[in-house]
């Protein structure tokens, strides 16, 4: 009898436990849209960002996936992909336009202003559109 009931708990626990990882995430994609603009007010053609997710597997961190957006001739962007498990980032990152580290500071508008950006933005809210609006400034 005790060795029927520890398999009935032993099947029943996995899909249990199984599920309710999988409650937070929504069967539709998370949005990441914004506008992007310099000190002038004039849209940045070609910022890239990066919304990517991994989860942990031992000591490492095995990705899940990498979706890259660039803002238009307008400084507008917009990244859409179906999160279904793993811990997301968003970040706006250098490449050979945009030298984040040296040449320019990236400013998020939160609380009616523009503030310095920490990478990588968030928080992210799983299902939604989330909008980021940033500012350039050369250092």
């Amino acid at each position: 009898m005790k060795r029927r009931k520890l398999l009935g708990v032993l099947g029943i626990l996995p899909p249990i436990l199984f599920s309710c990882g999988k409650d937070e995430f929504p069967d539709r994609d998370t949005i990441i849209t914004g506008k992007v603009i310099d000190e002038n007010d004039m849209p940045v053609v070609g910022l890239k960002f990066q919304f990517e997710a991994d989860y942990a597997k031992g000591l490492s961190r095995i990705p899940i996936f990498d979706v890259i957006g660039e803002t238009n001739k307008d400084g507008i962007y917009t990244i859409a992909y179906m999160v279904t498990y793993g811990q997301t980032t968003f970040k706006p990152f250098s490449d050979s336009n945009y030298d984040l580290n040296s040449q320019y500071n990236i400013y998020v508008w939160k609380n009616n202003q523009y503030e310095q950006v920490g990478n990588p933005v968030g928080p992210i809210i799983y299902g939604e559109t989330n909008t980021f609006n940033f500012q350039l400034r050369k250092i």
